[in-house]
């Protein structure tokens, strides 16, 4: 009798690694993630194999190579909607192109917070057009291969805005991302914990949901849109996850004052200064200075008025499936779920003093509850996620997606808790997490 061979398939993931303004991302969780992970069905074993590619990859047309392109959030999928908001330049219109016809032959794209925003176009909600430079390059930035919109009713940059002073609170959602001092948990462990962990309430009409027990998951949120998905899309979409009802932005426990700046070029130039220092006893890369210049700028002012950032039951999880006969997949995920979580707390903000800035933090999170023993079980609480959304959009059979499974304490998950999950204290290390 012949033996029956397990069919091995191969996963190639390009993930994104452009960080074209010096300002850091998540991009080092996806490979830990995914790179070498397997699973195996009754006659197929599947693997991921990841690689990096950047902007000239892209320019050149190495997509071809791969199953999926992932776009992580923060300094790349954020820096690249910035970047690629110039549409008039020939190169990012060539960037634009080359990842449109990827998908037009049949390519798939995971976009991760930052990585929505890169890739669609910015809805304001109704009546309402973009106004500051910051909400037309992130309009313009839109690939034009999904039918969503990325949501956010009012963004802009906290330092250059220039009516900061007046209406502080129109930076949106950008308040949250660049404005948290390590929190405390309850047994007085010091944490990188930026953003807000989100109920994000689940649709199990999917596979990527369809046998998760609760009808709710905490993912960790910081700084993404929501979404609107147009009522007549003209392609199969389905809405995976939304926001809760209850407005998270101006509850209690998680919202935020709008803070701004007021220490004009010589706060800019003395936050030069101590950047360079700072550099250089850290070793760390000259090219940094800048982003480092704008998170040691001082001194910001508390204006006590809260950002609404009015996500109320909008999507901020959808799948799509681009409508040509090669099928491309499009997996929009406004959320983090390559971050840990955390439960309980709330946010305090931190008291003016005349010399605060970004890198010493604006608000941070109390009481927390103690984490788990060795902080794996809040680290990977939603990798599963990640693993699953990449393998749908690489046209995995529903029924073979990567199971629901805890991970383990290994070399990678370790380094990731010691660098990105425990606070040593110094600024430097404030700095690399923020």
């Amino acid at each position: 009798m012949a033996e029956n061979k397990q069919k091995i398939r191969i996963i190639k993931i390009a993930i994104l690694g452009e960080e074209p303004l010096g300002w850091g991302s998540g991009k080092h969780y996806f490979p830990v993630i995914l790179n070498n992970y397997k699973w195996k069905t009754e006659q197929t074993e599947y693997q991921f194999k990841t690689e990096y590619v950047y902007d000239k990859d892209i320019l050149k047309g190495r997509l071809k190579d791969f199953d999926v392109l992932l776009c992580p959030g923060g300094g790349v999928g954020d820096g690249e909607a910035i970047m690629k908001g110039f549409r008039f330049l020939p190169r990012v219109k060539k960037w634009k192109k080359q990842i449109k016809k990827y998908i037009d032959a049949g390519g798939s794209y995971v976009g991760i917070c930052g990585g929505v925003a890169c890739f669609t176009g910015l809805d304001k909600g109704p009546g309402r057009k973009p106004k500051t430079f910051f909400e037309r390059l992130y309009n313009n930035s839109n690939v034009g291969a999904s039918c969503v919109k990325h949501f956010y009713k009012d963004l802009a940059f906290p330092l250059f805005y220039p009516f900061q002073r007046r209406h502080p609170e129109k930076i949106g959602a950008t308040g949250f991302i660049f404005s948290f001092k390590p929190g405390i948990t309850k047994n007085n462990k010091r944490v990188h914990a930026g953003g807000v962990p989100v109920d994000f309430v689940i649709s199990k009409d999917n596979p990527i949901f369809s046998d998760y027990t609760d009808d709710k998951i905490r993912i960790r949120w910081w700084g993404g849109p929501g979404l609107t998905v147009p009522e007549k899309p003209g392609r199969e979409i389905k809405i995976l996850a939304k926001y809760p009802k209850n407005e998270f932005s101006t509850n209690s426990k998680t919202k935020i004052n709008a803070w701004y700046y007021k220490g004009g070029i010589t706060g800019l130039i003395h936050a030069f200064f101590k950047s360079m220092s700072v550099l250089k006893k850290g070793k760390e890369k000259l090219k940094d200075v800048f982003i480092y210049t704008y998170y040691l700028a001082k001194p910001w002012v508390n204006s006590d008025k809260i950002v609404n950032l009015s996500y109320s039951d909008k999507p901020s999880i959808t799948a799509e499936i681009y409508p040509n006969k090669n099928k491309g997949r499009i997996l929009l995920c406004t959320s983090h779920p390559e971050y840990m979580i955390w439960w309980d707390g709330y946010i305090e903000e931190i008291k003016q003093n005349g010399k605060n800035c970004i890198a010493e933090g604006f608000h941070k999170w109390k009481d927390i509850s103690d984490f788990s023993k060795d902080y794996v079980d809040e680290l990977t609480h939603t990798w599963w996620i990640v693993r699953r959304i990449t393998a749908w959009a690489a046209k995995i059979p529903d029924e073979h997606l990567p199971p629901i499974k805890k991970d383990k304490l290994n070399e990678d998950v370790e380094k990731i808790i010691k660098e990105n999950i425990l606070s040593d204290g110094t600024l430097l290390n404030q700095m690399k997490n923020i």
